[in-house]
C-alpha cells in the first residue's frame, strides 16, 4: 500500500512519523532521532533510495523543531510498517 509520511520533531525531543494512506487508518511511530528511523528502515528492507529520502526528510524535520515535513509516497508492506514501528493507536504515542 502507498503511504504518505509526515515528520515532526516533538517538543519533548522525539521524531514522530505519521503514515497515511487512502482508506487506511492513520499510523504513527516515535523514534529517538532520524538515525534510529534509518536503522529501522534498513531492518524493514527498504531500498537505498527510499532510505536516503526518509533520512533527508527526517533530518530536515529534526533540525527545524515544530516544522511538519512530508516526503514522497512510499510503498510499504504490513511487515515493513511493523519494522518501522508504526502503530494504529497513534493517539497514545503523543
Amino acid at each position: 500500500m502507498t503511504y504518505r509520511l509526515a515528520f515532526i520533531r516533538t517538543p519533548d525531543g522525539y521524531l514522530k512519523v505519521t503514515a497515511s494512506a487512502k482508506g487506511a487508518p492513520l499510523l504513527a511511530a516515535i523514534h529517538l532521532n532520524p538515525d534510529v528511523l534509518v536503522a529501522a528502515a534498513r531492518i524493514a528492507n527498504m531500498s537505498e533510495e527510499e532510505i536516503f529520502d526518509l533520512s533527508w526528510t527526517a533530518k530536515r524535520a529534526w533540525e527545524n523543531e515544530g516544522l511538519d515535513v512530508c516526503c514522497e509516497a512510499v510503498n510499504l508492506e504490513p511487515d515493513q510498517l511493523e519494522s518501522l514501528g508504526f502503530r494504529e493507536d497513534w493517539r497514545r504515542l503523543a
